[in-house]
């Protein structure tokens, strides 16, 4: 299945889904529309990510989830609704520590009829990798390990001290 996510604003909830393999390819354009909505009065009453035709994401995307669910929950006061995961998203969930700061359901919302299909936009910085990054790492002490290399790096190259 094609990589794609899909995201839309109706009724007071805002709408995202994931398809196939997810990676940082598309994240870039998917944070600056759903950050830009959740920073622009008045934020969503919900947010609904659809997981159910996600067959894998990537540690940019989870990390994505993260940034997006901290900001929901300092606008709303509730965490973001993550739907009809499957086993390997679960497993990957769980190993990352997202599923203690999200809603899990497998309820079936209506989602709009036409979403909007995002476009690969500009590619992921070193900047916007290592953001996502220190959201997983942020979750945990085991994360803070799991990630130390690729957030070192990622420093170095922005030339970025601790």
């Amino acid at each position: 299945m094609e990589e794609a996510i899909f995201i839309k604003e109706e009724a007071e909830a805002l709408y995202i889904r994931a398809q196939g393999h997810v990676t940082a390819t598309l994240c870039p354009e998917l944070k600056a529309r759903a950050f830009t909505r959740l920073e622009t009065a008045p934020a969503p009453k919900a947010v609904y990510v659809d997981l159910g035709p996600c067959e894998y994401m990537d540690s940019t995307f989870l990390g994505l989830l993260v940034g997006l669910n901290k900001r929901f929950k300092q606008s709303v006061g509730k965490p973001i609704v993550l739907l009809h995961a499957n086993e390997t998203c679960l497993g990957l969930l769980k190993t990352i520590g997202v599923l203690k700061l999200v809603e899990l359901s497998n309820e079936e919302v209506a989602f709009p009829r036409m979403l909007e299909r995002l476009s690969a936009g500009p590619r992921a910085t070193a900047e916007f990798l290592l953001d996502a990054h220190e959201e997983l790492a942020d979750i945990s002490e085991e994360n803070k390990r799991r990630f130390s290399t690729l957030t070192d790096a990622l420093k170095d190259a922005l030339g970025k001290k601790d």
